[in-house]
């Protein structure tokens, strides 16, 4: 059997809001975190100041607080836990990947049992955030150079990785797939995808079932 990887963006992808933005709500700063964001996306902000100067909005705040945010609504976009189950029962290495916080990323990523998360690793006192510095990220392009580890380690071919986004922050993620899915599509994406959708992940299982990745090919 072939190995199989799914690469996927977290908020606009597999949540319906933008992760880092709620948690900013703790300490009042969500619509200030959301206007950060959407200058980006516009092409109005570089990638790494703007997620610095989000992060650094949750200095002081604690990780048992996010949790419990979560714990009352982990956010999910429709058929999002209906997607990974079948990806793991399909033999599907998955990967989320993301700017937002790895304390953040690890919840969900015991909630639907993905394999690997790749995101930004704060500054702690305890378990309280203390922000990040530039010299904190691995490097400019840290989401593309960690994905590129975990298909590395699995040897994994081009044609045999699918990749997932919402925008434009997406495209270096998508360079590294065979197969490419826009959802709920933002900046233009969708002309780099090989698919685009809206709303609910299960059309992904569709996609999935009915192509390349049939059990013929495997």
């Amino acid at each position: 059997m072939k190995t199989q990887l799914f690469l996927s963006d977290f908020d606009g992808t597999l949540v319906n809001r933008d992760i880092l933005d709620v948690v900013c709500g703790i300490k009042g700063k969500e619509e200030e975190s959301h206007k950060l964001n959407m200058e980006f996306i516009q092409g109005k902000r570089e990638g790494l100041p703007t997620l610095k100067q989000r992060i650094d909005f949750l200095k002081g705040v604690s990780l048992e607080e996010i949790y419990s945010i979560l714990k009352k609504d982990p956010f999910l976009i429709e058929g999002a836990k209906e997607l990974f189950t079948y990806l793991k029962s399909n033999g599907y290495i998955t990967v989320l990947h993301s700017g937002n916080l790895v304390p953040v990323l690890s919840f969900y990523q015991d909630y639907l049992g993905i394999d690997y998360i790749i995101g930004t690793t704060p500054r702690m006192s305890g378990n309280i955030i203390q922000g990040v510095e530039i010299e904190d990220f691995l490097s400019r392009n840290f989401k593309v150079d960690g994905c590129q580890k975990i298909i590395d380690k699995y040897n994994v071919d081009k044609k045999d990785i699918i990749a997932i986004g919402d925008s434009p922050s997406d495209l270096g993620v998508f360079q590294l797939a065979g197969t490419t899915i826009a959802i709920n599509a933002k900046g233009g994406i969708e002309k780099n995808a090989t698919y685009s959708i809206s709303e609910d992940l299960k059309e992904v299982i569709t996609l999935l079932s009915n192509r390349i990745f049939s059990n013929e090919n495997k």
